[in-house]
């Protein structure tokens, strides 16, 4: 009897090796296209490179069936174990190749998803464990075991179904600014109704005239000009324990005081900006928090390699609270990996936002910019996108809003004029994506006599000066970026008149590759503008609070840790790299 019990063993180990596999490649689904982009699915569509990830998933599914029933029907026969164990040691090598090749940086996004998944098995089998073992009546630990679980189950329904637990803010206020308004946007960690109060009056989270309450993220509208006076405000909110249609159960009201300061250019600007965080956020924090006081702080997008939950669509946020304290306003531009994941279209609410679109104006004071977004950085019939890609009207609205601001010469009596955008406007790529388009937005920012325009999306460091390079010609890498004499690039440059940086990566410097996981490594920009003499000095910091030396990529110029330019208007000086 002990020896067939010991027999039985390894037929349960091989179903519970095979469940794991099976769980591991279903969680890996977000990295399914990518798995067909290395088999070459960029040329060559089949239907066996489009869905092999998907087939293999039903095999491994099919495999997990196959080891259970062998457990339970022919558990004796060691050849079904044998087999079953083959084959997940095979795909278990499959999975690592997978990672090692371009998964690894998406395991904070694939983990989460397999744990889960793994805990609601244990449950199951569990369950039915307990429910198909035939207990003896005489066994009181039996009877007890029982009791417990039924307690527990009952337990979890009510804490589930009536939510009684303590409301708390699960992220803190950020104060983002949008055209004339703050939007000051917070969360909680339960459905709650919530408001801000500034100066004595209250401003509410209100869809048509009532309050919002089933939603943990909550963004409340107020005046620039009120709370820039005002200097403070106030965070509230209040447990939606249970809204029903004649009657209702709210928990305590929370509260939480923020003092605020509006940017004031008197003594000239100082503003940081973060783009392609891609989880790194210890240190883009440390590398922001290390200017001291800033006028502003800017985040150009990407925070997040795909937006999957609602701790990823709060990342931006609780980075931005964590350096500002909700005390200076965030200025957001989104980014091409903010598009995709299961809580991408909801983002807008988390961030600033206008009309539930990601581009729009705004003014700080003696700053008036614009905020673009060209959306994905392929064209809209990428095979990646399947069919979903649609920004092409997105794109021709935001060309129109240029227009505009030409027109109504929106630029008029502000002293910095800024246009930010994820994607860069003035550098084309190889694949020439959305070249016409942007061709079109250079000719009408160059209309606009802008001060600088900040860019992210390209993980590289670097200032585009006017006259650069000769617009639509054949790049050629700087040597001191390259490490090589004569190295080309197939993009090319528009014919823009502006500044125009890429600011930030994940890494310390200029060159070194972007380590996996890495956490504590970051690269920003902090530019500081001396208005009364149109002179700006920009100048790459990293979480370790130095200076980094930086090249242009298609100049000839040295790395420098200090760039001087002037004001824009329309003037075509070259870049002064210094020391």
């Amino acid at each position: 009897m002990e020896k067939t019990s010991q027999l039985k063993i390894f037929p349960l180990l091989a179903f519970l090796y095979s469940l794991l596999v099976a769980l591991f490649w279903t969680a890996l689904r977000i990295n399914y296209a990518g798995i067909s982009k290395f088999l070459g699915a960029d040329t060559n569509q089949s239907f066996l490179v489009m869905y092999l990830p998907v087939l293999i998933c039903v095999l491994l599914w099919l495999l997990c069936a196959y080891s259970l029933f062998s457990f339970l029907r022919y558990p004796n026969k060691r050849i079904h174990t044998v087999i079953s164990l083959i084959l997940s040691i095979i795909f278990t090598i499959g999975i690592a190749i997978v990672i090692y090749f371009g998964s690894a940086d998406y395991l904070p996004f694939i983990l989460p998803h397999f744990f889960r998944s793994l805990l609601v098995s244990a449950a199951i089998l569990v369950f039915a464990l307990l429910l198909f073992r035939p207990w003896s009546p005489e066994k009181k630990i039996a009877a007890g075991i029982k009791l417990v679980l039924v307690a527990a189950v009952i337990a979890v329904t009510v804490f589930a179904g009536y939510r009684l637990k303590g409301n708390r803010f699960s992220c803190d206020a950020v104060v983002y600014a949008v055209e004339d308004t703050y939007q000051i946007v917070f969360s909680t960690n339960d459905n709650s109704i919530a408001w801000v109060e500034v100066d004595g009056v209250q401003y509410f989270d209100l869809y048509a005239g009532s309050m919002r309450s089933k939603d943990l993220v909550h963004k409340i509208c107020v005046p620039q000009t009120v709370l820039d006076s005002a200097g403070e405000y106030t965070i509230y909110a209040q447990q939606m324990i249970y809204r029903g249609p004649f009657g209702g159960f709210k928990g305590k009201v929370i509260s939480k005081d923020h003092g605020f300061r509006p940017v004031d250019s008197s003594d000239g600007l100082k503003y940081y900006t973060l783009s392609d965080v891609h989880g790194a956020f210890d240190g883009a924090i440390s590398a922001a928090k290390a200017q001291g006081d800033l006028d502003f702080l800017v985040i150009l997008g990407d925070s997040v390699s795909m937006v999957e939950s609602e701790k990823d669509a709060d990342a931006t946020s609780a980075m931005a609270s964590a350096i500002t304290d909700g005390s200076i306003p965030v200025v957001y531009a989104r980014g091409n990996h903010e598009i995709k994941g299961e809580m991408a279209e909801d983002l807008y609410k988390y961030v600033g936002s206008k009309d539930q679109n990601f581009y729009f104006t705004f003014s700080l004071g003696d700053v008036k910019g614009i905020v673009l977004d060209l959306g994905e950085d392929h064209d809209d019939d990428w095979w990646e996108y399947y069919e979903t890609a649609q920004f092409d009207h997105y794109r021709d609205e935001q060309t129109a809003l240029l227009q505009r601001c030409i027109d109504e010469d929106f630029f008029f009596g502000c002293k910095y004029r800024m246009v930010l955008c994820h994607i860069p406007v003035t550098f084309v790529n190889d694949r020439c994506d959305h070249a016409s388009y942007k061709a079109a937005w250079t000719k009408l920012i160059n209309d606009l006599n802008i001060d600088v325009m900040l860019n992210g999306h390209e993980h590289d460091l670097t200032v585009f000066a006017p006259g650069a390079a000769e617009p639509g010609a054949e790049l050629t890498y700087n040597k001191n970026f390259a490490g090589v004499e004569g190295k080309t690039y197939g993009g090319y440059l528009t014919d823009y008149n502006f500044y125009c940086f890429l600011a930030a990566r994940a890494a310390n410097d200029q060159r070194s590759d972007t380590q996996s996981l890495r956490v504590n490594a970051f690269t920003g920009l902090c530019i500081e503008a001396d208005l009364p003499t149109a002179k700006q000095t920009a100048r790459f910091t990293n979480s370790m609070g130095k200076d980094v030396p930086v090249c242009s990529i298609f100049g000839s110029d040295v790395p420098a840790e200090v760039y001087q330019f002037p004001l824009g208007r329309g003037l075509k000086d070259m870049a002064e790299p210094g020391t």
